[in-house]
This record gives C-alpha cells, sequence and structure tokens, in this order.
C-alpha cells in the first residue's frame, strides 16, 4: 500500500479582502446559488444553518431526504452527523473531568480492563487526540461488512485485540475510530449507564436538543433522511449500515440547527469550564514536541487568517461538516444525504458560505481539467494516510478519491 499525506481537511489558505458583512437575505441567496450548483451533480438534500453571536440567522433547506417517497428536506429533517459525534464525545468525556469522575490521563484499562492495549500504556487523552496508536477497525480489509453487523462491545474489541500498534502511543497521529469507541466505552463504565441515555439525559435534553440521539438503524427516529450514493450518474440508495459499529464515535443523528445549539452552548459555557474547553480546541503535541491541528475531537484549522475549528463526519450515504469560526462568532452547519466524492463537499459549501458571511472574497475557480489516461493509471490505487485508508479511482476521465 502506498503512503501519502493527508492534510487537515478543514484547513484552507488564501488572500485577504475584507468587505461590508452581507445581509441575512445576500447570505440566502448565495446558499440558493450554491445548493442549486451542487444538486445539479446529481444529489439528493442539503440542509444548512448560520449562527452569529449564537442566534440563528440562515437555515435553509434543499432537495430531498427520502426519494422513494418524496419527502423534502425541511428544518426538521434529521441527518446522521457521522463523525462530527466525536467532537459530542469529546466533550461528555471532559465534563466527567470536570466532575471529578475521571483523569484525562489515566490509562484506559483503568476504566475498561479488556481494552486491546497489548501492554502499552494508553491515556483517556490519547483517546481523543487520534494518538494512541490503537489499530483502526476501519482500517481493516472487511470494514465495511462490518459496519452492516449489530456487533457488541465484546465483538468490536475482539476485531482488533490481536492487531498491533500502528506506533508508540503519544509519537504520532493516526485517525482512529476504535479509540474513540474505546472513549465511549469509557463513558459508560464511569456513569453506569448506556451511552446514548447517558447523553440523551445529561446532555441533549439539558440543552434543548431535541432531535438528537444516538441512533442505530433498526430505531425509529423521526424526520430521519435517508444516505444515498452516486453510481453510474444516478442516486442509488448507499450500503445498508447498522451504526452499531461507529457507536460513540459515529452514531450522533440531529438536525442542523441542533448543532448550532451545540456549539452555542460550548461558547458559553453550559458543557464545559473554560479551561477544560481550551484544553479540547488546543494542538495536540506529540512526544518530539511536533504540533498537530486537532485537539480532543476538534480539528483545527483557518480560512483566510480566521481561525477556525469544528469537525467533519462521513458515512452511510451522509456528508457533514460542523464548524465555528470564534474570533467571528460565526458558526455553519452543513449536512448533506449524498455520500458521493465526486460532487461539491460540505466542507467546500462551508468556506463559500463562510466567505460570504465574513466579507472575504470569492476563491478563485479551480479548473477542473481531464486527466491523461497513463496520469489516471499511474496515479490510481489504494493509498495509507494519516486519516485512514484512501482509495484514488478514475472516473470520466478525472482522479476521484475515497475515504472508506
Amino acid at each position: 500500500m502506498r503512503r501519502v499525506l493527508a492534510a487537515t481537511i478543514i484547513c484552507f489558505c488564501g488572500a485577504t479582502a475584507l468587505a461590508q458583512l452581507p445581509t441575512a437575505e445576500a447570505l440566502g441567496n448565495r446558499m440558493d446559488a450554491i445548493a442549486k450548483q451542487t444538486l445539479s451533480r446529481p444529489g439528493a438534500g442539503i440542509s444548512v444553518a448560520v449562527a452569529r453571536d449564537g442566534q440563528v440567522v440562515l437555515v435553509r433547506s434543499y432537495g430531498m431526504a427520502n426519494l422513494e417517497h418524496s419527502v423534502a428536506v425541511t428544518p426538521e429533517t434529521v441527518f446522521h452527523v457521522a463523525s462530527i459525534s466525536k467532537n459530542i464525545l469529546a466533550a461528555v468525556v471532559l465534563q466527567l473531568v470536570d466532575e471529578g469522575k475521571l483523569q484525562l490521563d489515566d490509562d484506559v484499562t483503568k476504566y475498561v480492563p479488556e481494552a486491546p492495549t497489548l501492554g502499552h500504556h494508553v491515556t483517556v487523552r490519547q483517546l481523543l487526540s487520534h494518538t494512541s496508536g490503537i489499530y483502526s477497525f476501519t482500517s481493516l480489509p472487511d470494514a465495511a461488512n462490518n459496519e452492516r453487523l449489530e456487533l457488541t462491545h465484546e465483538q468490536v474489541l475482539g476485531l482488533i485485540k490481536d492487531k498491533p500498534f500502528e506506533f508508540e502511543p503519544g509519537t504520532r497521529w493516526r485517525y482512529d475510530n476504535s479509540a474513540f469507541y474505546l472513549a465511549g466505552m469509557v463513558v459508560e463504565r464511569v456513569t453506569k449507564q448506556e451511552y446514548g441515555a447517558y447523553v440523551r439525559e445529561h446532555v441533549f435534553k439539558p440543552l434543548g436538543m431535541s432531535s438528537a440521539s444516538l441512533c442505530y438503524a433498526r430505531m425509529v427516529v423521526p424526520h430521519l433522511a435517508w444516505g444515498y450514493e452516486v453510481e453510474g450518474g444516478a442516486l442509488v440508495n448507499a450500503a445498508f449500515m447498522s451504526w452499531k459499529l461507529p457507536f460513540a464515535a459515529g452514531a450522533i443523528c440531529a438536525t442542523a440547527t441542533d448543532l448550532l445549539k451545540w456549539e452555542a452552548a460550548l461558547d458559553a459555557g453550559r458543557v464545559l469550564t473554560r479551561s477544560s474547553l481550551a484544553l479540547m480546541r488546543t494542538p495536540t503535541t506529540l512526544a518530539d514536541g511536533t504540533k498537530i491541528d486537532y485537539g480532543l475531537g476538534t480539528r483545527l484549522g483557518s480560512l483566510d487568517g480566521h481561525r477556525m475549528l469544528g469537525h467533519t463526519g462521513s458515512g452511510g450515504g451522509f456528508r457533514n461538516v460542523f464548524e465555528s469560526f470564534p474570533d467571528d462568532h460565526l458558526t455553519i452547519v452543513t449536512l448533506m444525504n449524498t455520500g458521493d466524492a465526486g460532487s461539491p463537499s460540505p466542507v467546500a459549501i462551508a468556506a463559500e458560505i463562510a466567505r460570504a458571511a465574513l466579507g472575504l472574497a470569492k476563491k478563485s475557480t479551480v479548473l477542473d481539467l481531464p486527466v491523461p489516461n497513463a496520469e489516471l493509471a499511474a496515479l490510481s490505487g489504494k493509498y495509507d494516510s494519516d486519516e485512514g485508508p484512501v482509495e484514488i479511482f478514475p472516473h470520466d476521465g478525472k482522479l476521484h478519491f475515497r475515504i472508506p
């Protein structure tokens, strides 16, 4: 397997050009144009919500939540937010730290004795920063098949119990779903509650996040969107997922507006102490002093010099981004139920919205040129990256990528 260095997904660069901030109407018109272009690729649906100073200023819904039954996306449509769940999980763990119920630098086996650490000292902090070195179950050859199954905690740990560590804990960074799965188990052992029940009662209900839940395929979830992929230029149902394998690392469902409530609550100090929130958003430092643009369950980046943080999430025919510009008091959530990597990503859509909302110059269009067949053949294949396995493949004379 070849290796490629993956850049942080939410980091953008460019020249800064300030302009007058747009009105809500102008921002809505810009979003309408973006959505029209995006859903022409094809695509199923999009839900977008924007807040300034904790107040919702834009909510837009486009396309279909369910094609078979002609159900349109509305502000009440619930999406699988996938790995945005990691941001919530990290805050839940830090909330327990604030309450004195666990310590970040405790060994994970203090709470989950059966954790497959193979004699390594792995801390709770390392689980939340992707620096534990534990083998990620999403890197297994049969990962897609495993996602269809309703696996127990014991069965999930069994998938990786004999897998050697990717590296010595704390020495490198690699996206790791196994680590966050274990972090969810830590919460269960400390609280003596099932994770979904705990976050519902102690996080979502107090914050008024009425749509949010840990949701699995067999559950009845009102207003839940269906996930789609693009195959042969047409939308098809995404491959079935039980959502049991992602667990606390990726099985949260919510509306875009409820994710705005989540960010507003974090910023207002309703979830964590100020010191814990700052820690969550502080770059991780490796053993050799290298700084990584990831905190605890939080991606870190910038857009034209404007500090940005949040998380991305994809799987089961869904692609999402939740990002905040803390110095500008701006939050943007973009949720999509089309998992095709060939269409505009929610990250790109959110960047366009952010540029408009911040009064930044539009980013110049990058020409999408056909690639010579010889280059297509040479570059296609499976790669390894810090974000996990990446597949590069040709389609319609162009290169596409897919992160399983």
